[in-house]
C-alpha cells in the first residue's frame, strides 16, 4: 500500500505543477512549445523535480503492480526510471544542441512510448477491479498518434498535454483501484 499512495502523491504532485506553470510561465506557449521548456528559466527546478517525482511514482507503481503483471511492471519501470535519469539532463533551448539536451530527448522518447505500451500490457491483469482499464489503454495509445499528428500541424504542445495528463491521471487511476481492492485486515480483539 505504501508504494500506491508514492503513486497517488506523485500524480498529483505532476497534475498540480502542470497547472502551476501554465499560470507561472505564460512565456511557454502550450499550444506550440513542449512541457521541457518549463525547466529553462524561471522554476526549472521545479520542472526537474516534478519530472522526478512522476518518474519515482512510476518506479513505486511497477513495483505494487510486478505480482499481477510482470511485463507491465518492466516497461512502467522503464518509464520510471527514464523520467527520474531525465529530470538531470534538462532540454536545451531552441537554436541550441547539446549532449544533456540529446539525452533529454532520447529518455523523452522512451519514456512517452513505454508508459501507453505499460498501460496495454497491464489492462488484462486490471480489468477485472476496473472495468474501465481497456478504455483508459486505448485512450493513452490515441493519445501518442495525435501528439504524432500534432507535431506536424505545429500543435505538440496542447497535444503532448492532454498525454502527459492522460499518463497521471491513468496513474492516479490504477494506484487508487489498487487501494481500493487491497484485503480487508481487521485488527484482532484476542
Amino acid at each position: 500500500m505504501p508504494f500506491l499512495a508514492v503513486t497517488i502523491v506523485a500524480a498529483i504532485v505532476d497534475l498540480v505543477v502542470l497547472a502551476v506553470f501554465h499560470i507561472a510561465r505564460p512565456d511557454v506557449d502550450p499550444l506550440t512549445r513542449p512541457t521541457s521548456e518549463y525547466a529553462l528559466g524561471a522554476y526549472g527546478a521545479a520542472a526537474g523535480v516534478a519530472t522526478g517525482i512522476v518518474g519515482l511514482g512510476a518506479l513505486a507503481l511497477a513495483w505494487a503492480v510486478r505480482a499481477q503483471t510482470r511485463p507491465a511492471a518492466i516497461v512502467l519501470a522503464l518509464f520510471g526510471a527514464a523520467k527520474v535519469a531525465q529530470a538531470f539532463f534538462p532540454i536545451d533551448p531552441p537554436g541550441v544542441e547539446t549532449a544533456a539536451g540529446l539525452t533529454h530527448n532520447v529518455l523523452g522518447n522512451v519514456a512517452f512510448f513505454a508508459l501507453p505500451l505499460a498501460a496495454v500490457l497491464a489492462v488484462r491483469a486490471l480489468a477485472p477491479r476496473w472495468r474501465w482499464a481497456p478504455l483508459a489503454a486505448a485512450g493513452l495509445v490515441v493519445a501518442v498518434v495525435a501528439v504524432l499528428a500534432a507535431d506536424l500541424h505545429g500543435a505538440f504542445g496542447v497535444a503532448q498535454r492532454i498525454y502527459l495528463v492522460g499518463c497521471s491521471l491513468w496513474m492516479l487511476a490504477v494506484a487508487a483501484v489498487g487501494i481500493a481492492n487491497l484485503p480487508y485486515r481487521s485488527r484482532s480483539t484476542s
